[in-house]
């Protein structure tokens, strides 16, 4: 058929694709160096195929040259000239049951089943769900579905433990548990937010081998851990990038699917007996959605209990579902197999397109556009009828595994899963060198908190540059002090001031964006068992790096420039201590605050706090108002004290220094309490920090300034 001048179908000519390269997914079979890859205009036949929306691949090449689209179950690598099988995804797989092997416990899913759950919100007694009852089972893939505001989030948030349902029941493997007690089985528990929280500045391998380090490092060695890491990533199938950062919506890394694998991978490196996911298909194209999807079905066929919330899927994605749940307002509508839920809706007296996809057609039918009223079907679909849950149970329920599992054995799944957490310092270490790590690669706001505090000591220096050192004039001792020129008690005062203000400015918001920016991350650690306190303290330990650092630089212009009597020693400790400070007032901040508004809101605290330091109104003066408490709740005093203190104690034989002391309301010469009670407030600023950032990662996001 191939005409005699061309090599194309259509008898057209060919356009040679200029690069002789056959691209991935591409078969090219006849191309040479002589004969390069060339795209034929298609056929009448190949044209109209291809305008179709499905299915409309052509059967063959429109010309002796042109690349041939691989056929399914067959790939070609780039720059290869021949068609492959693509590996056995059971095969890659294989890593999964590896992980699961090493499991003591011959439970591999955990079922759970729930019955007439329930939220209501305290303050307005609004139900979010109510009368929610349904069931999912090991090697099952359960499927949560609902327009938006249906409650969807809220039941998986309850079924993970993040959330106590107010109404209901909910049993584990057979074994009742109290709503409050849920809680503490989260553990055997894996939760993968909407979100795809992982750590951007990360690799894909480094945030799953973090994880598996602090869930496993209590059982098992180095060696099996990143064994354990590379099975996974080959079966998430993430073998291709694993050593790329990950990145997020300001830094570029993987995609978006891959980044939901390395969430996913997250938590499945854990083993954990149930997998709950919300919208996991969130912001992905159809392929990426479906290939999660996939992935998901795999897990269950392992036995492990997968539970996804999905919004409006594709129908190849609802196909794999063993079990749906579907919401309404918090309402239940159906709840079965997904094989016999068109034959639900059929049976109440709706039609499906054939051409539609069923899962839209039942959000449509239960958004309402498609009721038909009155009808028995719409009294069931909006709850109102009096035996609905009842009703659902009965008609469309799923067999139930009988099991002598007892609460005993939950316990002992629950003690045992405990043991493989790493201890307490492990956990410190990893925090650390990880915190350590993600500065590293982020090394422009590093560099920018550097520049802030150079800046700021280098203006600071050069307006004291022409006092060459002398900021502070006494009155001299008896009997000498008619001699005595004008006394200068206030210029000191004023210095400390603005070093107070100028190491605000430097460090205010990097204290708020080194908390702020893993808030969420820090829920799902704290969720999936790791130490609250671990992660603390090293942050502190990792920021002291960084505060060292810029306090240093600060001092050292500062003091090259304004040649003050301070030595140099004090100054650098107070420096650092108050930067030490004010990065404990951020992690309050950042927990009381909205990202975008931390830094600011931080500012305006530590001048507020930097301007009560004694200089104006003076701290006489707030002794005579009975207010000092006040003062000696600010950092800024007592480094003010001890500045002044640096400055003026190299005089003591020359000048009156109970003159001074009396003007200006300091007592001198206790640099070392001075130096105790700013390390104590930036200690305590921490601890409140620390304690509130716990309170909102267990009780979930709340601000006073949100």
């Amino acid at each position: 058929m191939v005409s005699r001048t061309t090599v194309c179908l259509s008898g057209t000519d060919p356009i040679i694709l200029g690069v002789n390269k056959c691209n991935q997914g591409f078969y090219c079979p006849n191309n040479t160096e002589e004969n390069p890859p060339q795209y034929c205009a298609p056929t009448p036949n190949c044209l109209l195929r291809r305008l179709q929306l499905a299915y409309n691949t052509c059967d063959e090449p429109q010309g002796i040259y042109e690349p041939i689209v691989c056929v399914a179950g067959y790939y070609s690598k780039e720059e290869t000239l021949e068609m492959q099988p693509i590996p056995s995804q059971e095969k890659n797989m294989h890593g999964l049951s590896s992980i699961f092997l090493n499991e003591v416990s011959d439970i591999v899913g955990l079922g759970i089943k729930f019955n007439s759950i329930g939220y209501r919100i305290k303050s307005s007694g609004k139900y979010i769900i109510s009368e929610i009852s349904g069931s999912a089972h090991d090697a099952s893939l359960l499927g949560v579905m609902g327009p938006s505001g249906s409650g969807k989030s809220t039941l998986v948030n309850i079924l993970s433990g993040k959330l106590h349902a107010t109404a209901g029941s909910i049993s584990l493997q057979g074994v009742e548990t109290s709503l409050s007690d849920l809680g503490k089985f989260k553990d055997l528990i894996g939760y993968v937010p909407q979100d795809d929280v992982v750590h951007p500045h990360l690799t894909v391998r480094e945030n799953i081998l973090f994880s598996a380090r602090i869930r496993l490092g209590g059982i098992l060695k180095e060696t099996e851990i990143h064994q354990n890491v590379d099975q996974l990533i080959l079966a998430l199938g993430l073998i291709n990038v694993k050593d790329n950062l990950v990145g997020d919506q300001e830094r570029r890394g993987v995609s978006g699917g891959e980044r939901k694998r390395v969430s996913i991978g997250v938590e499945l490196i854990a083993a954990p007996r149930m997998l709950i996911l919300d919208e996991p298909t969130s912001g992905l194209d159809a392929q990426a959605a479906l290939s999660i999807i996939m992935l998901l079905k795999s897990l269950s066929q392992y036995g492990i209990t997968v539970i996804c919330v999905l919004h409006q899927p594709r129908i190849e994605i609802f196909n794999c579902l063993d079990t749906l749940l579907l919401l309404v307002s918090g309402k239940q509508v159906y709840f079965g197999k997904r094989s016999e839920s068109k034959q639900y809706f059929l049976d109440m007296g709706y039609d499906f397109d054939p051409q539609l996809n069923p899962a839209d057609v039942m959000l449509d039918i239960v958004s309402g556009p498609l009721l038909r009223c009155p009808t028995p079907a719409h009294n069931v679909i909006n709850g109102t009828g009096p035996k609905c849950s009842e009703e659902i149970s009965q008609n469309s329920s799923v067999p139930r595994k009988d099991n002598c599992f007892t609460f005993e054995k939950l316990e002992a799944l629950h003690s045992l899963h405990r043991t493989r957490i790493s201890p307490w310092y492990r956990q410190l270490y990893l925090c650390f060198s990880r915190d350590i790590k993600q500065q590293s690669r982020n090394k422009g706001s590093f560099l920018l908190e550097l520049f802030a505090s150079v800046l700021t000591g280098i203006l600071l220096g050069l307006a004291m540059y022409e006092f060459k050192g002398q900021l502070y004039q006494g009155m001299y001792l008896p009997p000498f002090q008619i001699l005595s020129s004008a006394a200068n008690y206030t210029l000191v005062p004023e210095m400390g001031v603005l070093c107070c203000l100028a190491i605000s400015f430097a460090s205010a918001a990097p204290s708020v964006s080194a908390f702020t920016i893993e808030t969420q991350l820090l829920r799902r650690e704290f969720h999936s068992g790791h130490s609250e306190s671990a992660y603390f303290v090293a942050k502190v330990l990792s920021s002291l790096v960084r505060t060292s650092l810029s306090a240093l630089h600060f001092t050292s212009y500062y003091m090259i420039l304004a040649t003050p009597t301070i030595a140099f020693r004090t100054f650098l400790g107070l420096a650092l201590l108050y930067f030490y400070c004010i990065y404990g007032l951020g992690s309050i901040v950042a927990t009381l605050t909205k990202r975008e508004n931390g830094p600011l809101a931080c500012l305006l605290l530590t001048i507020v706090i930097g301007i009560f330091g004694g200089y104006a109104p003076r701290l006489a003066k707030a002794k005579e108002w009975n207010l000092v408490w006040f003062w000696y709740l600010c950092p800024g005093t007592w480094f003010n004290e001890a500045f002044y203190t640096g400055h003026i104690q190299q005089f003591a034989y020359l000048y009156d220094q109970e003159a001074a002391e009396l003007y200006t309301g300091y007592t001198t010469g206790r640099i070392g309490l001075d130096a105790g009670l700013l390390l104590l407030m930036g200690t305590v600023y921490r601890i409140i920090g620390c304690s509130l950032m716990v309170i909102q990662a267990r009780k979930g996001s709340w601000s006073f300034f949100k």
